[in-house]
C-alpha cells in the first residue's frame, strides 16, 4: 500500500513538472499564428547528409540514414495532419516536384541551402515555404509490446519567407521512446500512446504536430 502512494505520488510529481516545462516563460515565447491570408507551402521530406544542405545546425555523428521508401509515407502523414488539424490553406509540393537541386549540393563545410531553397520557393510560386527536414533517423528494433532498440528521430521544419528571404521560425523535435521506468517526466506520452512502443514514423507524427504548433500554423 504505501509503495501505492508513493508511485501515485511520483507520478503526480511528474506531470506537475511536465506541465510546468509547457508553460510559456513570456510572451515572447508564444507562437504567434501565421496570417490566414497565405497560402503556406509545403515541400516533400528530405534528408540532409552534409553540412552545405542545412539551413542552419549541424549533421548528427553517427547519423541515422531514413530509407528513401519512407519519405513519402511522411509526405503522407504532413498533408493528412496539416490538413485535419489545422485551419488554413496549404499547397503540398508533389515528389515530382523535389528539391534535389537542393539536396544535391556540395559541402563546403557549412550551412549554405537558404539560397537553394529561397530560389525552390519562387520557381513553385511560393510566398511562405515550409521545409521538413530529417536529421536523424533509428527505427525501433522489436514490436509495440517490447523493444532491443526504442525509436529515435529528429526532426527540424522551417518556415520561409520567400519574398523577403529570410527564416521566419524554426522547429526542432527530437525523441528518443523511453518507458515510463526509465523517464517518469515521460508519462503524459507514455499514456498518449497506451503504453505502446512507436515506430519512427509515429514519433515524426508527433513531431509535425508539435512543428504546427511552433510555427503558428
Amino acid at each position: 500500500m504505501r509503495f501505492r502512494v508513493l508511485l501515485l505520488f511520483t507520478l503526480s510529481l511528474a506531470l506537475i513538472a511536465s506541465a510546468c516545462s509547457r508553460r510559456p516563460r513570456s510572451t515572447a515565447d508564444v507562437p504567434r499564428n501565421v496570417s490566414q491570408a497565405y497560402v503556406v507551402y509545403v515541400a516533400p521530406f528530405t534528408q540532409p547528409i552534409v553540412t552545405g544542405q542545412l539551413i542552419t545546425g549541424s549533421i548528427p555523428e553517427p547519423q541515422g540514414r531514413i530509407p528513401e521508401t519512407q519519405l513519402p509515407l511522411l509526405d503522407q502523414d504532413m498533408r493528412s495532419i496539416l490538413s485535419t488539424e489545422t485551419q488554413r490553406s496549404y499547397k503540398f509540393i508533389t515528389s515530382l516536384d523535389h528539391p534535389r537541386e537542393v539536396m544535391h549540393f556540395h559541402n563546403a563545410g557549412q550551412p549554405q541551402a537558404l539560397p537553394l531553397w529561397l530560389a525552390y520557393g519562387k520557381k513553385q510560386g511560393a510566398q511562405l515555404l515550409l521545409v521538413p527536414l530529417v536529421l536523424d533517423w533509428h527505427e525501433r528494433e522489436g514490436s509495440d509490446a517490447g523493444v532491443t532498440t526504442p525509436a529515435h528521430v529528429r526532426v527540424e521544419f522551417f518556415l520561409i519567407n520567400v519574398d523577403r528571404g529570410f527564416v521566419m521560425s524554426r522547429s526542432i523535435f527530437e525523441e528518443e521512446q523511453q518507458g515510463l521506468v526509465d523517464n517518469l517526466l515521460k508519462v503524459r506520452s507514455f499514456f498518449q500512446r497506451r503504453g505502446k512502443w512507436v515506430t519512427a514514423r509515429q514519433l515524426c507524427a508527433d513531431g509535425i504536430r508539435k512543428a504546427a504548433k511552433d510555427l503558428g500554423l
